[in-house]
Protein backbone atom coordinates (compact mmCIF):
# COMPACT_ATOMS: atom_id res chain seq x y z
CA UNK A 1 0.00 0.00 0.00
CA UNK A 2 2.41 2.83 1.02
CA UNK A 3 4.59 1.82 -2.05
CA UNK A 4 1.38 2.16 -4.53
CA UNK A 5 0.71 5.67 -2.42
CA UNK A 6 4.50 6.75 -3.82
CA UNK A 7 3.89 5.59 -7.25
CA UNK A 8 0.86 7.56 -7.28
CA UNK A 9 2.44 10.55 -6.04
CA UNK A 10 3.21 13.33 -8.38
CA UNK A 11 6.75 14.51 -8.30
CA UNK A 12 7.63 17.72 -6.77
CA UNK A 13 9.18 20.64 -8.50
CA UNK A 14 12.61 21.28 -6.88
CA UNK A 15 12.36 24.55 -5.73
CA UNK A 16 15.81 27.21 -6.64
CA UNK A 17 16.80 29.01 -3.83
CA UNK A 18 15.83 32.93 -3.61
CA UNK A 19 18.93 35.26 -4.22
CA UNK A 20 19.19 38.64 -2.87
CA UNK A 21 18.85 41.47 -4.93
CA UNK A 22 22.18 42.34 -6.71
CA UNK A 23 23.60 39.50 -4.87
CA UNK A 24 26.14 37.00 -8.04
CA UNK A 25 24.27 33.63 -8.69
CA UNK A 26 27.06 31.23 -7.65
CA UNK A 27 25.24 28.56 -8.79
CA UNK A 28 26.19 30.07 -12.05
CA UNK A 29 30.29 29.70 -11.78
CA UNK A 30 32.68 26.26 -10.99
CA UNK A 31 34.10 26.69 -7.09
CA UNK A 32 37.62 27.01 -9.15
CA UNK A 33 36.53 29.86 -10.79
CA UNK A 34 34.50 31.56 -7.90
CA UNK A 35 37.56 31.13 -5.57
CA UNK A 36 40.00 32.81 -8.06
CA UNK A 37 37.97 35.88 -8.14
CA UNK A 38 38.01 36.21 -4.50
CA UNK A 39 41.59 37.88 -3.04
CA UNK A 40 43.37 36.53 -0.01
CA UNK A 41 42.22 32.80 -0.41
CA UNK A 42 43.80 29.58 -1.31
CA UNK A 43 44.44 28.84 -4.90
CA UNK A 44 43.08 32.66 -5.62
CA UNK A 45 44.72 36.09 -6.49
CA UNK A 46 46.59 37.29 -3.62
CA UNK A 47 44.98 40.17 -1.39
CA UNK A 48 45.64 44.01 -3.07
CA UNK A 49 48.24 45.66 -1.00
CA UNK A 50 47.16 48.79 0.31
CA UNK A 51 46.72 52.17 -1.36
CA UNK A 52 46.59 50.01 -4.37
CA UNK A 53 44.32 51.38 -7.47
CA UNK A 54 41.71 48.97 -7.94
CA UNK A 55 38.12 49.52 -10.11
CA UNK A 56 35.32 48.73 -7.33
CA UNK A 57 31.71 49.36 -7.34
CA UNK A 58 29.53 49.50 -3.94
CA UNK A 59 26.40 46.86 -4.47
CA UNK A 60 23.91 46.62 -1.77
CA UNK A 61 26.81 47.28 0.99
CA UNK A 62 28.88 44.46 -1.31
CA UNK A 63 32.48 45.89 -3.09
CA UNK A 64 33.08 43.57 -5.81
CA UNK A 65 36.14 43.97 -7.68
CA UNK A 66 35.72 43.64 -11.46
CA UNK A 67 38.19 44.14 -13.65
CA UNK A 68 40.03 47.18 -15.76
CA UNK A 69 38.32 48.05 -18.95
CA UNK A 70 39.00 46.71 -22.37
CA UNK A 71 41.45 48.37 -24.52
CA UNK A 72 41.22 47.33 -28.18
CA UNK A 73 44.39 46.47 -30.05
CA UNK A 74 44.02 49.42 -31.97
CA UNK A 75 44.60 51.60 -28.99
CA UNK A 76 43.15 54.10 -26.76
CA UNK A 77 42.06 56.42 -29.76
CA UNK A 78 40.10 53.05 -30.95
CA UNK A 79 38.76 52.77 -27.70
CA UNK A 80 37.87 56.46 -27.25
CA UNK A 81 36.53 56.66 -30.88
CA UNK A 82 34.15 53.06 -29.65
CA UNK A 83 33.01 54.73 -26.59
CA UNK A 84 31.56 57.69 -28.58
CA UNK A 85 29.05 55.39 -30.14
CA UNK A 86 27.78 54.78 -26.71
CA UNK A 87 28.31 57.84 -25.27
CA UNK A 88 25.29 59.60 -23.16
CA UNK A 89 23.66 62.49 -25.18
CA UNK A 90 24.99 66.21 -24.36
CA UNK A 91 23.03 67.95 -21.35
CA UNK A 92 19.84 69.57 -21.89
CA UNK A 93 19.83 73.51 -21.94
CA UNK A 94 20.20 75.12 -18.18
CA UNK A 95 16.47 74.81 -16.65
CA UNK A 96 15.29 78.80 -16.60
CA UNK A 97 16.15 80.52 -13.46
CA UNK A 98 13.26 80.02 -10.39
CA UNK A 99 10.63 83.20 -10.42
CA UNK A 100 11.26 85.29 -7.25
CA UNK A 101 8.37 86.69 -5.68
CA UNK A 102 8.98 90.73 -5.64
CA UNK A 103 5.22 90.97 -4.77
CA UNK A 104 6.74 89.79 -1.24
CA UNK A 105 9.74 92.12 -0.94
CA UNK A 106 10.13 95.96 -0.65
CA UNK A 107 13.79 95.79 -2.43
CA UNK A 108 15.75 93.70 -4.50
CA UNK A 109 19.62 94.44 -3.84
CA UNK A 110 22.27 93.05 -6.85
CA UNK A 111 25.53 92.59 -5.36
CA UNK A 112 28.12 93.26 -8.25
CA UNK A 113 31.51 92.69 -8.58
CA UNK A 114 31.93 93.53 -11.90
CA UNK A 115 32.87 90.05 -12.93
CA UNK A 116 30.67 88.27 -15.88
CA UNK A 117 28.55 86.59 -13.27
CA UNK A 118 27.38 90.07 -11.50
CA UNK A 119 26.56 91.21 -15.23
CA UNK A 120 24.20 88.24 -15.91
CA UNK A 121 22.29 87.95 -12.11
CA UNK A 122 21.58 92.21 -13.03
CA UNK A 123 20.11 91.09 -16.38
CA UNK A 124 18.01 88.44 -14.81
CA UNK A 125 16.83 90.18 -11.81
CA UNK A 126 16.02 93.40 -14.15
CA UNK A 127 14.13 91.44 -16.41
CA UNK A 128 12.03 89.35 -14.26
CA UNK A 129 11.80 92.67 -12.28
CA UNK A 130 10.59 94.65 -15.73
CA UNK A 131 8.22 91.59 -15.99
CA UNK A 132 6.61 91.95 -13.08
CA UNK A 133 6.09 95.66 -13.40
CA UNK A 134 8.49 96.69 -10.43
CA UNK A 135 12.10 97.26 -12.10
CA UNK A 136 11.98 100.54 -9.44
CA UNK A 137 13.08 97.99 -6.71
CA UNK A 138 16.18 97.14 -7.69
CA UNK A 139 19.59 98.51 -6.84
CA UNK A 140 22.91 97.49 -7.56
CA UNK A 141 25.38 97.46 -5.02
CA UNK A 142 29.01 97.33 -5.43
CA UNK A 143 31.20 96.68 -2.39
CA UNK A 144 34.46 98.47 -2.54
CA UNK A 145 37.38 96.04 -0.95
CA UNK A 146 40.01 99.19 -0.71
CA UNK A 147 43.25 99.19 -1.53
CA UNK A 148 46.54 98.19 -0.06
CA UNK A 149 49.46 100.09 1.98
CA UNK A 150 51.12 100.84 -1.56
CA UNK A 151 48.37 101.94 -3.05
CA UNK A 152 47.45 99.18 -5.36
CA UNK A 153 43.36 98.34 -5.38
CA UNK A 154 42.40 94.97 -3.97
CA UNK A 155 40.02 94.64 -6.98
CA UNK A 156 40.40 94.96 -10.37
CA UNK A 157 40.95 98.21 -11.60
CA UNK A 158 37.57 99.39 -13.26
CA UNK A 159 35.68 96.43 -11.96
CA UNK A 160 33.61 99.24 -10.09
CA UNK A 161 33.28 100.88 -13.59
CA UNK A 162 31.93 97.78 -14.97
CA UNK A 163 29.63 97.59 -11.82
CA UNK A 164 28.28 100.69 -12.56
CA UNK A 165 27.87 100.10 -16.53
CA UNK A 166 25.76 97.10 -15.32
CA UNK A 167 23.19 99.26 -13.56
CA UNK A 168 23.44 101.99 -16.19
CA UNK A 169 22.37 99.58 -18.46
CA UNK A 170 19.03 98.42 -17.09
CA UNK A 171 18.49 102.12 -15.55
CA UNK A 172 18.48 101.19 -11.85
CA UNK A 173 20.04 102.94 -9.08
CA UNK A 174 24.05 101.85 -8.40
CA UNK A 175 25.69 102.25 -5.06
CA UNK A 176 29.15 102.14 -3.48
CA UNK A 177 29.98 101.14 0.19
CA UNK A 178 32.75 99.56 1.82
CA UNK A 179 33.57 98.24 5.19
CA UNK A 180 32.87 100.76 8.33
CA UNK A 181 34.97 98.82 10.33
CA UNK A 182 37.76 97.77 8.13
CA UNK A 183 39.25 100.54 5.66
CA UNK A 184 40.35 97.98 3.45
CA UNK A 185 40.90 94.23 3.31
CA UNK A 186 43.83 94.98 3.45
CA UNK A 187 44.17 95.92 6.55
CA UNK A 188 42.21 93.15 7.67
CA UNK A 189 44.49 90.89 6.69
CA UNK A 190 47.15 92.51 8.09
CA UNK A 191 45.34 92.65 11.40
CA UNK A 192 44.35 88.80 11.16
CA UNK A 193 48.07 88.39 10.28
CA UNK A 194 46.64 85.32 8.07
CA UNK A 195 45.62 85.06 4.70
CA UNK A 196 41.79 84.11 4.17
CA UNK A 197 40.99 80.42 3.30
CA UNK A 198 38.27 78.21 2.33
CA UNK A 199 37.68 77.54 6.33
CA UNK A 200 38.50 81.36 7.11
CA UNK A 201 36.51 83.28 4.71
CA UNK A 202 36.34 86.53 6.50
CA UNK A 203 37.45 88.41 3.12
CA UNK A 204 33.70 87.71 1.78
CA UNK A 205 32.31 87.98 5.50
CA UNK A 206 33.92 90.97 6.45
CA UNK A 207 34.09 92.71 3.35
CA UNK A 208 30.72 91.76 1.54
CA UNK A 209 28.20 90.02 3.31
CA UNK A 210 28.17 92.83 6.49
CA UNK A 211 28.48 95.64 3.68
CA UNK A 212 25.34 94.61 2.01
CA UNK A 213 23.54 94.01 5.01
CA UNK A 214 24.52 97.33 6.55
CA UNK A 215 23.01 98.59 2.90
CA UNK A 216 19.89 96.93 3.66
CA UNK A 217 19.50 98.54 6.72
CA UNK A 218 20.52 101.99 5.57
CA UNK A 219 17.25 101.19 2.16
CA UNK A 220 15.46 100.29 5.34
CA UNK A 221 15.47 103.59 7.06
CA UNK A 222 15.27 105.60 3.70
CA UNK A 223 12.25 103.86 2.93
CA UNK A 224 10.73 104.38 6.35
CA UNK A 225 8.31 101.32 6.26
CA UNK A 226 7.40 101.32 9.72
CA UNK A 227 8.14 97.78 9.91
CA UNK A 228 11.10 95.83 9.50
CA UNK A 229 12.24 95.14 5.37
CA UNK A 230 11.84 92.80 3.52
CA UNK A 231 14.99 92.87 0.77
CA UNK A 232 15.88 90.13 -1.93
CA UNK A 233 19.18 89.93 -2.64
CA UNK A 234 20.66 88.45 -5.52
CA UNK A 235 24.19 87.07 -6.24
CA UNK A 236 25.74 85.53 -9.48
CA UNK A 237 26.78 82.14 -7.39
CA UNK A 238 26.68 79.03 -10.22
CA UNK A 239 26.45 75.48 -9.50
CA UNK A 240 29.60 74.47 -11.67
CA UNK A 241 31.60 76.86 -9.94
CA UNK A 242 32.12 74.22 -6.95
CA UNK A 243 30.68 71.41 -5.06
CA UNK A 244 29.53 74.21 -2.23
CA UNK A 245 27.86 76.37 -4.54
CA UNK A 246 26.21 73.57 -6.43
CA UNK A 247 24.13 72.49 -2.86
CA UNK A 248 23.13 76.22 -2.30
CA UNK A 249 19.11 76.27 -3.36
CA UNK A 250 18.24 78.98 -5.63
CA UNK A 251 16.00 81.04 -2.87
CA UNK A 252 16.23 80.93 0.44
CA UNK A 253 16.00 82.96 3.49
CA UNK A 254 19.47 84.39 4.40
CA UNK A 255 21.46 84.61 8.26
CA UNK A 256 21.43 88.17 7.77
CA UNK A 257 17.83 88.35 8.67
CA UNK A 258 17.46 89.91 12.09
CA UNK A 259 15.24 88.54 14.82
CA UNK A 260 12.16 90.56 12.76
CA UNK A 261 13.14 93.45 14.59
CA UNK A 262 15.67 95.16 11.44
CA UNK A 263 15.31 93.17 8.44
CA UNK A 264 14.31 89.62 6.51
CA UNK A 265 16.06 89.23 3.75
CA UNK A 266 16.05 86.34 1.40
CA UNK A 267 18.71 85.30 -0.86
CA UNK A 268 18.41 85.09 -4.20
CA UNK A 269 20.47 82.81 -7.07
CA UNK A 270 19.59 83.85 -10.54
CA UNK A 271 22.42 82.34 -13.21
CA UNK A 272 22.40 79.27 -10.26
CA UNK A 273 21.50 76.66 -13.05
CA UNK A 274 23.62 78.27 -15.93
CA UNK A 275 27.24 77.01 -16.87
CA UNK A 276 30.07 79.73 -18.31
CA UNK A 277 29.33 79.59 -21.79
CA UNK A 278 25.61 80.16 -21.29
CA UNK A 279 26.71 83.08 -19.37
CA UNK A 280 28.84 84.56 -21.91
CA UNK A 281 26.18 83.86 -24.22
CA UNK A 282 23.76 86.33 -21.79
CA UNK A 283 26.86 89.01 -22.30
CA UNK A 284 26.90 88.78 -26.44
CA UNK A 285 22.83 88.47 -26.72
CA UNK A 286 22.39 91.45 -24.47
CA UNK A 287 25.52 93.95 -25.16
CA UNK A 288 26.30 93.40 -21.51
CA UNK A 289 29.41 95.11 -20.65
CA UNK A 290 32.69 92.67 -19.10
CA UNK A 291 35.90 93.30 -17.38
CA UNK A 292 39.50 93.89 -19.90
CA UNK A 293 41.13 91.07 -17.50
CA UNK A 294 38.66 88.34 -19.28
CA UNK A 295 40.35 89.23 -22.75
CA UNK A 296 43.73 89.06 -21.24
CA UNK A 297 43.36 85.82 -20.21
CA UNK A 298 41.75 85.77 -17.04
CA UNK A 299 38.53 83.04 -16.06
CA UNK A 300 37.36 84.99 -13.00
CA UNK A 301 37.37 88.47 -11.39
CA UNK A 302 37.79 87.94 -7.80
CA UNK A 303 40.38 89.90 -6.14
CA UNK A 304 43.70 90.34 -7.73
CA UNK A 305 45.92 88.30 -5.45
CA UNK A 306 43.06 85.80 -4.46
CA UNK A 307 44.34 82.65 -2.42
CA UNK A 308 40.73 80.87 -3.47
CA UNK A 309 41.86 81.29 -7.19
CA UNK A 310 43.23 78.55 -9.27
CA UNK A 311 47.59 78.86 -9.28
CA UNK A 312 46.88 79.31 -13.42
CA UNK A 313 44.51 82.64 -12.74
CA UNK A 314 46.99 83.72 -10.18
CA UNK A 315 50.21 83.63 -12.36
CA UNK A 316 48.52 85.28 -14.84
CA UNK A 317 47.22 88.04 -12.34
CA UNK A 318 50.91 88.03 -11.49
CA UNK A 319 52.15 88.81 -15.06
CA UNK A 320 49.41 91.93 -14.96
CA UNK A 321 49.64 93.56 -11.80
CA UNK A 322 53.52 92.68 -10.78
CA UNK A 323 53.19 95.76 -8.24
CA UNK A 324 50.35 94.27 -5.95
CA UNK A 325 51.97 90.54 -6.03
CA UNK A 326 55.40 92.11 -4.90
CA UNK A 327 53.58 93.83 -1.97
CA UNK A 328 51.77 90.88 -1.12
CA UNK A 329 54.91 88.64 -1.06
CA UNK A 330 56.46 90.73 0.99
CA UNK A 331 53.51 90.55 3.26
CA UNK A 332 53.88 86.76 3.20
CA UNK A 333 57.42 87.06 4.22
CA UNK A 334 56.87 89.00 6.88
CA UNK A 335 53.94 87.23 8.26
CA UNK A 336 54.94 83.85 7.97
CA UNK A 337 52.21 82.04 6.72
CA UNK A 338 52.11 80.88 3.09
CA UNK A 339 49.93 82.45 0.62
CA UNK A 340 48.09 79.60 -1.01
CA UNK A 341 48.87 75.92 0.82
CA UNK A 342 49.90 74.53 -2.23
CA UNK A 343 51.81 77.33 -3.57
CA UNK A 344 53.75 80.54 -2.36
CA UNK A 345 53.41 84.07 -3.64
CA UNK A 346 57.31 83.79 -4.63
CA UNK A 347 56.76 80.94 -6.24
CA UNK A 348 53.84 82.31 -8.45
CA UNK A 349 55.93 85.37 -9.47
CA UNK A 350 59.02 83.33 -10.42
CA UNK A 351 56.13 81.27 -12.64
CA UNK A 352 54.56 84.56 -14.06
CA UNK A 353 58.16 85.52 -14.60
CA UNK A 354 59.00 82.50 -16.48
Amino acid sequence: MRARRRADRVPRQRRLPQLRPGRPDRRLTSPTTDRSDRPGERGGNPAPPAGAAHHTESLNQETIVTKKPFTPPCGTECAAAQMELFAAPPAPPAAPPAEFDFDAHDVVIVGDSGGKDSGATVHEVCTQADKAGQLHKVRVLHCDLGRTDDGHLVEWPGALEVARAHAEQYGVPFAVRRSKRWKSLWERILSHGNWPGFFARYCTSDGKTVVGRDFVDETGVELNLGRPIRAGYAMGMRAEESRARANKPEIERNRMSGKGTLRVVTTWLPVHRLTTEQVWETHRKNGIAHHEAYDQGMRRLSCRACPLAHTDDLVRSAQLNPGLFAEYAKAEAEMGHQFKKSISLREIIERARG
